[in-house]
């Protein structure tokens, strides 16, 4: 008496893709997170790229606080920190631009070492590429740019609470802005000598033109209209609201605006396919 065999249960054609779609958000959660976190170790193993990025802004902080403190007219003089303590916004920008352009370098460096290459290659996707060097980038800008918090102009008009996390805040926003405009230049960059000329022609004028060294109000009327288009102006403004206790919240909301562009822009740089084929 022979035995009928049971043939395996159907797989439903829609329980298929699903599970497809599943393992690839898995991948792509991975490799964002094996970026991101890459990001971290290089950035642990490079003490020159840490004291590059903290020892400029601290230089120019220095020498602009002492030297032009008797001659400019600026809104914190009504505060004990003086020219020094109006300068800490810039300087926190300064760190965040420095560190953004570190962090964009070595998309630069990933692609001609060949290990970007194997990642363009895998099932991830290309969110999670950009995701994972963006967020890294903004971490260790974050991280770097806080420590200023902590120089003596602060402490004659140390914020409360509730400023201090509003200027923790707003950092942060720029610090995820700056990487994303840095990771989508670097993205289209050959080299990194073309990297450096466009930080020479774009990202170190959207930093003078910021507010950080002179305040945006009583300037020419072209030049105001420049810094006020500027998106870092209103990240600085963002930064300087709280510390003298003003209202923060139209620069924190366009700032916060402004962050979430910056990482459409990269997350469309790294999906567009480009001339290289990548």
């Amino acid at each position: 008496m022979s035995r009928t065999a049971t043939p395996p249960p159907a797989v439903s054609a829609a329980a298929a893709p699903s599970a497809i779609d599943l393992e690839r958000h898995v991948s792509s959660a991975a490799v964002m997170w094996t970026i991101l976190w890459r990001e971290l170790v290089r950035f642990r193993r490079q003490p020159t790229r840490i004291a590059a990025a903290i020892g400029t802004p601290l230089m120019f902080w220095a020498f602009l606080g002492v030297g032009f403190s008797n001659y400019f007219a600026h809104p914190a003089e009504e505060s004990r920190g003086g020219y020094g303590l109006f300068l800490l916004p810039g300087m926190m920008t300064m760190v965040a631009l420095f560190t953004a352009i570190f962090s964009s370098i070595s998309v630069i460096e990933d692609r001609n070492e060949g290990w970007l290459q194997s990642v363009l290659v895998s099932p991830a996707s290309r969110w999670s590429i950009a995701m994972g060097k963006v967020l890294g980038g903004a971490i260790i800008a974050f991280l770097q740019a806080a420590v200023l918090l902590a120089a003596p102009p602060v402490w004659s008009s140390f914020p409360t609470l509730i400023n201090l996390g509003l200027i923790l805040l707003a950092l942060a926003l720029t610090a995820l802005m700056m990487t994303g405009i840095g990771v989508a230049f670097a993205w289209k960059s050959e080299t990194t000598q073309g990297f450096h000329a466009v930080m020479n022609l774009v990202l170190m004028p959207m930093w003078a033109l910021s507010g950080a060294i002179f305040p945006v109000a009583n300037q020419h009327a072209l030049l105001k209209w420049l810094m006020l288009a500027n998106p870092l102006t209103w990240c600085s403004l963002a930064i300087s609201a709280p510390l003298h206790g003003r209202s923060p919240w139209l620069p924190l909301a366009l700032s916060a605006a402004f962050a979430v562009v910056a990482l459409a822009l990269a997350t469309w740089v790294v999906a567009s396919p480009d001339h290289r084929g990548h």
